[in-house]
Parts: C-alpha cells; sequence; structure tokens
C-alpha cells in the first residue's frame, strides 16, 4: 500500500513539474537556431546575432554565419556591431523623446512649432511618434542635395538645417491624425525637437547620458574608427561598401550620419539590455512617450499574434520585439542587405517571434 501511494506522489509531481513548464516554456533554442541557420544557408542573409530575454534577463546570444563575404570573408561574432537602420528611431530619438516627457520637460500635445519655428502648425509631437502627421513617408535625398548646392541662398544653413526647414514646409499628402504614414520624416523631426530642448546634437546628448548610464559603450552614431573591424558592414555600391558608413540616404547624406530615422549603431546585447531598462518601466512612463516610437500593435508570427507587444524592424534586416507584461525580448540583427539588397526577412522574423510566446 504505502508504494502504491509512494508511487502515486510520485506521478503527480512528474505531472505538476509538466503542467508547470508548459505554462511557462523555455524559448526554444535549438529551433531558433535552425531557423537561422536555414535563412543562412538559403542566402536570405550573411548572419546574425540573435539575443533572447526571459524574465527580465539576457538568457541565450548566439552569432550565426559571417559578418561580411564581400571582399573577404569574416565569422560573424556575438560583439559585432550593426548599423540599426529603423530600429533608430525608438531607441534614439524615441527614447530621448520619453525621457524628457517624464522629466516634463516635453509633453506629446506639445505643438511642434514650439520648439522647431515655422514647422507645420497643427502637428503634435504624439503625431511624430505615432505616424499620424500627414507628411510624406520619405524624400529623396541626392534631389534634396542637389537643390542645397544649387541655392546656397543662405551660406550659414547647414545642410542638416535645409533638411528640417523643408520638412516644416512640405505639402502633406494627408491632414494631421487622418491617416497612418510610417515616416523617417517624423522622427528626423523629432530629433530636432530634442536637440532644440537639450542645446547639443543628440548623438553627444544620449551618449553622455542615457547610453552611459545603462552601459551602452558602442551605441550611438558616427561610430570611432577604431571600432570598424567590428561593423557588419551593408551593402556594397560601386566605388564602395558601406561600412561605419549609415545605409540609409537621408541620413547619410542630408543629416550628415546622426539621424532620428536611421544611423544608430549599436551590438545586439546593448539592443537587448535597452529592451529589458524598456519594459521595466512603469506602464504610464511608457503611454507617456508613446512608448518610444515603437509600434504597439500585434506581432504576426508563424503561429498566430502576439498582443500586447512592442516592436520595430529595420531596413538593413535588424528587429527587436518586447512583451513588456511577459518580460520577454527578441533582438536578431543581421545585414541582410550585404552584399547586395535582395531579400526579405519577414518569413523569419514570424518564426522567431512565435518562440517569444509565454
Amino acid at each position: 500500500m504505502k508504494n502504491t501511494i509512494s508511487a502515486l506522489i510520485f506521478l503527480c509531481g512528474i505531472l505538476l513539474l509538466s503542467t508547470t513548464s508548459n505554462a511557462n516554456p523555455v524559448f526554444p533554442k535549438d529551433s531558433a537556431d535552425q531557423a537561422i541557420m536555414n535563412a543562412i544557408a538559403d542566402t536570405i542573409m550573411p548572419g546574425a546575432v540573435l539575443c533572447v530575454v526571459e524574465n527580465g534577463q539576457i538568457t541565450y546570444l548566439q552569432a550565426y554565419g559571417n559578418r561580411a563575404v564581400c571582399p573577404e570573408i569574416e565569422p560573424m561574432t556575438t560583439n559585432t556591431i550593426f548599423d540599426l537602420a529603423s530600429v533608430s528611431k525608438p531607441l534614439g530619438a524615441g527614447t530621448a523623446a520619453l525621457l524628457l516627457c517624464a522629466e516634463g520637460k516635453l509633453n506629446i500635445n506639445d505643438f511642434v512649432c514650439q520648439y522647431i519655428p515655422n514647422y507645420h502648425p497643427d502637428v503634435q509631437i504624439r503625431h511624430l511618434m505615432k505616424h499620424y502627421s500627414g507628411l510624406p513617408a520619405y524624400m529623396t535625398a541626392k534631389r534634396l542635395e542637389k537643390i542645397y548646392h544649387e541655392r546656397q541662398l543662405d551660406t550659414t544653413m547647414s545642410i542638416s538645417d535645409f533638411m528640417i526647414d523643408t520638412i516644416a514646409r512640405c505639402k502633406r499628402p494627408s491632414a494631421v491624425g487622418e491617416k497612418y504614414r510610417y515616416s523617417c520624416l517624423n522622427f528626423i523631426s523629432l530629433q530636432r525637437v530634442v536637440e532644440n530642448i537639450v542645446g547639443t546634437d543628440i548623438n553627444s546628448h544620449l551618449r553622455q547620458t542615457h547610453y552611459r548610464n545603462l552601459n551602452l559603450p558602442t551605441m550611438g552614431w558616427l561610430p570611432n574608427d577604431s571600432l570598424i573591424f567590428r561593423i557588419a558592414p551593408t551593402e556594397c555600391l560601386e566605388d564602395e561598401c558601406l561600412r561605419g558608413k549609415v545605409h540609409d540616404p537621408l541620413a547619410q547624406i542630408m543629416m550628415q550620419g546622426i539621424s532620428g530615422n536611421a544611423g544608430l549603431y549599436a551590438t545586439a546585447t546593448e539592443v537587448a539590455q535597452w529592451a529589458i531598462w524598456f519594459m521595466n518601466l512603469p506602464a504610464e512612463t511608457r503611454v507617456n512617450g508613446c512608448n518610444a516610437g515603437l509600434w504597439t500593435d500585434s506581432v504576426t508570427t508563424s503561429i498566430g499574434t502576439l498582443t500586447p507587444s512592442c516592436r520595430h524592424t529595420g531596413y538593413t534586416g535588424t528587429s527587436v520585439t518586447v512583451l513588456p507584461e511577459a518580460k520577454r525580448a527578441l533582438v536578431l540583427l543581421t545585414n541582410r542587405v550585404h552584399p547586395k539588397d535582395e531579400h526579405n526577412l519577414s518569413a523569419l522574423r514570424r518564426i522567431l517571434n512565435g518562440y517569444l510566446t509565454p
């Protein structure tokens, strides 16, 4: 009888452990590894770095493939630095704006023209951060550069000032608040708002304050030349492979490398540490700062949708997905535009985001 009772207790214990494990599954590292290696084998990208956060802590960090295949092959490493492309929006200007809101120096209901003279008078900060300003999605950098050099009406106006002035006066395809239109111009404008408040460029400001406080030594714009060997190159053009030189034309040409829409550089670990900071913020702080510009709609995965979630992707092949309530995050950094801009990461992102389901 004793043996029977002991066996039943043991069996119940096994079932309880199994139930608990299923309720809080561990991130399936092997499956994620295989999905990424399959994408590399299919030449979707030359390599990648994956960083996973569970229970508010980094639990997995892995490098795959190569960070460069042209002109020579270089193996990917976990400390590789990436051009974050549009992930720069939430981690850069979005973060700076959120912090200023938390400090009471900015409010998302403020009008942009309070900080940028002659700006569209009906656009508020929240319209920029949520992409409801009505501004065009993009502008052609080479055309703007040509106009800037042809006019030379004001020799004291820098090319970045000319960019802001052009955005402030441009024709808008839709009225403010009428339609969601994802626009790089929104975060270039937000950058200037931040800079006019703090009195210095956004790169110096964040490097000396927030990034330093979070111990993110390589996160920032215009990476130091000493770090070039760790940077994953992006597209190989006719005359050069971009390495340490931002891929986005507006950021590169018109904003001289420091731009609210792109050009931030960081490692996967640094992006994950930013995600941990973000998910530990009070919900009210996140909301009052428009979630730093992260998209907060549901995430499509291979097994359904994740909601609520905060996420952003970047053109070069970068992405971050954060589930604040579950204390989980996934960072995937790749340079899928190297050596050529030919492939899409949507399928891989859906698979990996599906593994985040708590």
